[in-house]
């Protein structure tokens, strides 16, 4: 059964929708998240590529590396999407910018190598010192 919500930026120039359906959801603590947000960790949302579809593409693209690039609005600011270059069979957006962030749930936490100290882990929720799964 598929779960389709909307998403977009702050001031409504990017915005996408996507279909929950088997999505994983996690919380990223690595330095480049951190640093990039402003905030203690990011919470992103990952489906397969195809349950994913711009309905305003934002025009905004930084790259902190090679490996990676993360889609913003040019207007707001708002980061909306990571995009792997390995990974490019996937759609990971900041679930904060879905128009109901609760529609989702935490499943794991990666980077914990990089959790700042006055952040605890989620009980139950699967721990990664790396990358997911890793």
């Amino acid at each position: 059964m598929k779960s389709i919500k909307q998403g977009g930026c702050r001031c409504g120039a990017a915005r996408y929708e996507i279909d929950l359906s088997g999505a994983n959801t996690l919380n990223c603590h690595c330095i480049d998240c951190q640093k990039h947000l402003g905030a203690a960790f990011s919470v992103f949302t990952v489906v397969p590529s195809e349950q994913f579809k711009w309905l305003k593409k934002p025009t905004g693209n930084v790259a902190f590396s090679d490996t990676a690039n993360r889609l913003f609005c040019n207007k707001c600011g708002t980061y909306l999407k990571w995009e792997g270059i390995a990974f490019a069979d996937e759609a990971e957006i900041n679930a904060m910018t879905l128009d109901d962030p609760t529609s989702v749930k935490v499943d794991e936490e990666i980077f914990v190598r990089s959790r700042l100290s006055w952040v605890k882990p989620l009980a139950g929720i699967a721990q990664f010192e790396v990358g997911r799964n890793g």
